[in-house]
């Protein structure tokens, strides 16, 4: 009879970690790199950032930043009707606007059916 030949394989919390590690790369779809090299390269990360590419910085064997491009910006909304004083903008010519206050308050004070407004 022939002599078993056993697999020799590592301990078990190490092929999750190392499982775990290639699931994240997966994931996140992002070219690893050293914290040194990230430090010595940084300006060519950033214009390739800027370019759509993601990049995982790695302290140690561990994650430890991210160079991502910025999302682009939303678009603004549309704005709503004005409401309150500036609703009359553009229906008031401000020029006239104190002859104008002047006739209203005379024609309240004209009127019989409550007091006159009175100003400082």
């Amino acid at each position: 009879m022939a002599p078993a030949i056993f697999e020799i394989r590592p301990p078990r919390p190490f092929r999750l970690a190392a499982r775990a590690r290639f699931i994240w790369s997966k994931l996140t779809c992002m070219t690893t790199i050293a914290v040194a090299e990230a430090k010595a390269r940084f300006s060519e990360l950033i214009d390739r950032a800027s370019r759509g590419e993601r990049f995982l910085v790695l302290r140690h064997g561990r994650p430890a930043a991210a160079v991502v491009p910025v999302p682009p910006l939303p678009e603004p909304e549309p704005a709503g009707t004005p409401a309150g004083l500036a609703s009359l903008a553009g229906i008031i010519d401000w020029d006239e606007f104190p002859a104008l206050m002047e006739q209203i308050v005379g024609d309240r004070r004209n009127v019989q059916d409550r007091p006159a407004p009175t100003f400082d």
